[in-house]
Order: structure tokens, then C-alpha cells, then sequence
């Protein structure tokens, strides 16, 4: 029996044996799990402001986990091992003081994933519409609102109050018999918009004894903190009564993700002080058929820059900035959806725009007006080719404050450009027009770019496919009074290429051969300041022929 004492090392010798043969895990002969993981009920939950709670079963083969649970939403539990049972989950949902919100709840397991969509309504009452992000309707107090004011005469109490007989806000610097001069604002708390989301503002207002009503009761907009920017109504939409009648439907889409502020300004003078009242301030969800969006219109505006809007295949929208408490316009652009870019560019240029107020921004974005989904994203360049992103309306025309020039890097005003292009003739071509704009009143200028003909195309940041154009130009039409030629008029155009002199005077000619080449008519308005044949006159002139231009 002498083999019994030999047994446990002939044990050992046969474990190591197999241990040594290859290097095996635990699980490496288990048959490979296929996830799977199934929520109940599944898509979607609406729950009204008052919350509530919302019963799931969660079927998960494998450990599972709730991701990104918003703070106003218990999830119990929220976590969970695998399992061939149904696991009861119940999901909290807390009252709602605000406006409408929503969330996507993600179930996940390793390989798979189940969501359940979470909406919930306002909190602002039963009078308010079913789709508000925002509501105050003045009825029984100014609600969350507070009073800026900025001019009140001794005389008066306040300007901007609450009416418990009429159930609005009421702003007047008139003390009969006698108006004042003065301004206040009544101004929103922080309304935040869910990101990605359709939006418009409506309220109801009544008043009348304006001198200008258009700049006497205005409405405003602020994004976190910026500068206000104005809110334009329609002069039909003013009141011209004490019956409350809606001031109209704006866009609010291009503030989507952001946290604004709403205001109503008074203002009053001397002579004329009337008399504006406000209720059912609202934003609410959705596109109005009626929304106003910032279009541009040149047989609505005297703007000189404007060349005619007469193709249907474009979008025309314009930008304006706030500074000093006076509102600018930036640029209106023509944009082709199918190109994703703009085929013009439209603004003023003085000293006002250029003088340096702020460094330049490289605040590359989406244009606003458009979002993400329409507008072309700037944000890392072009790929493929070695294009610059090129300014239409350069930033160095913009220095004036930050809304300006951080407006000048939305994607709609960037277009591909070859590197030996943008840094050579047309740098040069800009910065000569800076010049004369600098030593003139105004300049208008409509800078472009020719994509008809063009088999090239490039994609953004985004992977969206952008028309590289064939060639780039410029109008552009100087006004300075008292000089022998108060209208200058100049044009140029430069073909997509490197130019080894980057010569201006090789690529100039008149506002009338330009129009010739490119099919548009630009400086639309300028008849009507100086009558038919003294624009006719200018759009003929050759820049060559005057020494301003300096070719």
C-alpha cells in the first residue's frame, strides 16, 4: 500500500498539469449571454403638473442601470441585477412650479437599451394654454416680474404697476393734465427653454395717447445675461383702444437650450406720454403659423445695403445687436438651404461698427435663426480641400462690442474658401474697403459668392455638404456729404483661385457689370434717396476712375 502515501502528489501533479495546458478563464466555457433587456410600459409617460407616480417592469437578463435621471424624477430603484423575473421599478415625478418639461429615461444592460419619454405639464394654472413653457397672466399680481426704472420724474409714483381693476400690468408718465418724460422696464425672471424645441411668445396688450408707439412700448430679449435685443411688432399689432388685442407671434427657436429674460419697456417724453397695458405673457411650445421671424423685406425697410429679394429659392433673415442702449443692425443674408450657404451678405459699415471695443471671438456657431438643423456647423473647418472658413461679413468690420462680432461667426456667414484666396486678394480687398469706410459717413456693402456652375463640395463640422463656390464679390456704395461725389459706387469680383499680385484694380468694375454677371440687383432702395438716373449714374461708375478707391 505503499502508492497511498505517493497519492496527493500525483494529485497535484495532474491539477498543474492541466492548469499549465492553456490559460483559461472562469466564463471561457459558458456559452456567450445575448442581452436582453425589455421595459414595460414602454415609449412614453404624461404626467400633468401636479406629478405623480408611474409603475414600470423592467425584464433584464444582465445587470441594468438607469442613466441620467433628471433631478425632478425619482427612479426606485435605479439599479438592478440580471434576472429571469420582472422587476417592479417605480418612477416619482415631483410638482411642477414651471413650465412644460420632459425627459428620456435610459434603461441599459451591456449591449442593449429600452428609453421611457417623460412629459409633464405647466404649473401656471388652469387658465393657461395646455403647450406653455411659460405663462403669467397678470390677472391677480405681477407675478415673478420686477420693475427696472431707468427715468421717473418726481411727480410719479412709478410708472410700470399692477391693476387689480383691469387685471394687467399698466405703464404711464402721465398725470392729467400733464406728460412726462421717462422710461422703466418690467422685466421676467429666468425662463429656461428645453434644448432642441419649437417655441414662440404671445401676450395681449391695449393702450393708446402714443407719440410713436413702434418706440414708446417696446419688447425685448435677453440670453443669459447678454445684451437685450429688441423683439420688433408689427405697428397693425399696437392698440389702438382699451380693448386687449395680441401683439403677434415671435420665433423663439433660436434660443432653445438657453436660459432668457423677457422685458417691456416704456418710454415717454415730454409732450407725449401714453398709456400700455399688458397681460397672458406666454412662450409656448410648438410653431405658430402666424410666428414673425426675423425676414428682411426692402419694401418694408429704406435700408440702402438691401439688393433685391426676389427669388423664392432663398431664405432672407437679418441680424441686429444692442449697444448703449441703442439698437444696430448687423447684417440680412440670402440663404440657400441647398447650398448651406449665403449667396449675399448685406450690412452698413462706419467707424460705429469698426472702432474696438472687444478682441475678436472665434465664437464659431449656428446661426440662431436657423439651428442646428438647417444651419451648416463651422465649428473645426471644412474637410477634404484645405478651404479657410471664410467671412462674408469679416470680423474686423465687427469690433464694435461682443453680440456684434460673435454674430459675424455664425455659420451663415462662413463659406469654404482656398487658403491662397482668403489670405491674399480678398484679405486685401477687405481691408481696403475697411479704409474707406473709416474716412466715409457710411458704406454699404453686399459681399457674395457665385455657386451656380460649382461641381465641388465640401462637408462642416457636422458632415453636412456645403457648395464650394465658383467665385466671390463685393458692391459696395459710399456715402460721405460734402464731397463732390456724396455717392460713390464700386464693385468687385474674384474668380475661386490664388491671384499672385492679389491686384484689386484686375478685379473691379461697376455696380452695373457686377449685376450683369451675377444676375442680381443690388442697392434696390438708393432711386428713392437720390431718384433714377443719379443711382443709375453711380451703379455705372468705375471704381478706377476715383481716386477714393485708391486702385
Amino acid at each position: 500500500m505503499k502508492w497511498i502515501k505517493f497519492l496527493p502528489v500525483l494529485l497535484a501533479f495532474m491539477i498543474a498539469s492541466v492548469s499549465c495546458g492553456k490559460d483559461k478563464g472562469p466564463d471561457d466555457n459558458k456559452p456567450t449571454k445575448t442581452p436582453e433587456l425589455k421595459v414595460t410600459p414602454a415609449e412614453s409617460a404624461a404626467l400633468s403638473y401636479d406629478g405623480g407616480t408611474i409603475s414600470l417592469t423592467v425584464f433584464a437578463n444582465m445587470d441594468w442601470k438607469v442613466q441620467d435621471v433628471p433631478s425632478w424624477i425619482t427612479v426606485s430603484p435605479e439599479s438592478g441585477m440580471g434576472s429571469n423575473y420582472k422587476q417592479p421599478v417605480t418612477v416619482t415625478v415631483e410638482k411642477n412650479n414651471g413650465g412644460m418639461r420632459e425627459a428620456t429615461l435610459v434603461f441599459a444592460i451591456d449591449g442593449a437599451t429600452s428609453s421611457v419619454k417623460i412629459t409633464q405639464g405647466h404649473g401656471f394654472g388652469s387658465d393657461a394654454p395646455s403647450n406653455a413653457l411659460f405663462f403669467t397672466s397678470f390677472t391677480t399680481s405681477m407675478g415673478n416680474f420686477t420693475i427696472k426704472d431707468v427715468t421717473v420724474p418726481e411727480q410719479l409714483p412709478c410708472i410700470w404697476e399692477f391693476s387689480s381693476q383691469y387685471k394687467c400690468m399698466k405703464a404711464t408718465a402721465f398725470i392729467n393734465p400733464n406728460n412726462y418724460a421717462s422710461e422703466s422696464w418690467l422685466i421676467s425672471p429666468d425662463i429656461t427653454l428645453p434644448a432642441g424645441s419649437h417655441s414662440y411668445l404671445t401676450f395681449e396688450h391695449a393702450g393708446g395717447y402714443f407719440g410713436k408707439a413702434s418706440e414708446e412700448a417696446t419688447v425685448w430679449v435677453s440670453k443669459e445675461g447678454g445684451d437685450w435685443q429688441p423683439l420688433v411688432i408689427d405697428p397693425k399689432a399696437y392698440p389702438t383702444s382699451w380693448t386687449f388685442v395680441s401683439a403677434g407671434n415671435w420665433d423663439m427657436t433660436p434660443y432653445a437650450g438657453s436660459t432668457i429674460k423677457l422685458a417691456f419697456k416704456y418710454s415717454s417724453t415730454a409732450t407725449k406720454a401714453g398709456t400700455w397695458e399688458v397681460r397672458n405673457v406666454a412662450i409656448l411650445s410648438g410653431q405658430h403659423e402666424d410666428t414673425v421671424i426675423p425676414n428682411v423685406d426692402p419694401k418694408k425697410t429704406d435700408w440702402m445695403e438691401l439688393p433685391a429679394m426676389d427669388n423664392d429659392a432663398y431664405g432672407y433673415y437679418s441680424h441686429s445687436f444692442s449697444m448703449k442702449d441703442k439698437v444696430y443692425r448687423n447684417y440680412s443674408f440670402a440663404w440657400s438651404q441647398k447650398d448651406l450657404v449665403s449667396v449675399w451678405m448685406a450690412y452698413p459699415l462706419c467707424k460705429t461698427y469698426t472702432d474696438k471695443g472687444v478682441d475678436r471671438t472665434n465664437a464659431w456657431n449656428y446661426d440662431p435663426i436657423l439651428g442646428p438643423e438647417l444651419s451648416c456647423a463651422p465649428f473645426s473647418g471644412y474637410a477634404g480641400e484645405d478651404y479657410d472658413r471664410g467671412h462674408q461679413v469679416p470680423s474686423a468690420d465687427r469690433l464694435c462690442c461682443k453680440d456684434a462680432n460673435e454674430q459675424t461667426f455664425y455659420g451663415t456667414n462662413i463659406i469654404p474658401q482656398m487658403k491662397a484666396h482668403n489670405e491674399g486678394i480678398w484679405q486685401n480687398l477687405e481691408n481696403r474697403i475697411r479704409e474707406v469706410a473709416n474716412a466715409s459717413d457710411t458704406t454699404y456693402v453686399v459681399t457674395g459668392c457665385v455657386v451656380e456652375g460649382s461641381k465641388e463640395i465640401t462637408t462642416d463640422s457636422d458632415g453636412k455638404n456645403i457648395t464650394v463656390p465658383v467665385a466671390y464679390y463685393k458692391a459696395v456704395l459710399r456715402y460721405k456729404k460734402g464731397d463732390a461725389d456724396v455717392w460713390t459706387g464700386a464693385a468687385f469680383y474674384t474668380e475661386h483661385k490664388k491671384y499672385p499680385n492679389n491686384d484689386l484694380k484686375a478685379v473691379s468694375m461697376s455696380i452695373d457689370e457686377l449685376e450683369e454677371m451675377t444676375g442680381h440687383d443690388f442697392f434696390v432702395n438708393l432711386p428713392g434717396k437720390v431718384g433714377d438716373d443719379a443711382a443709375a449714374a453711380v451703379e455705372a461708375q468705375k471704381p478706377t476712375d476715383y481716386k477714393v478707391w485708391n486702385l
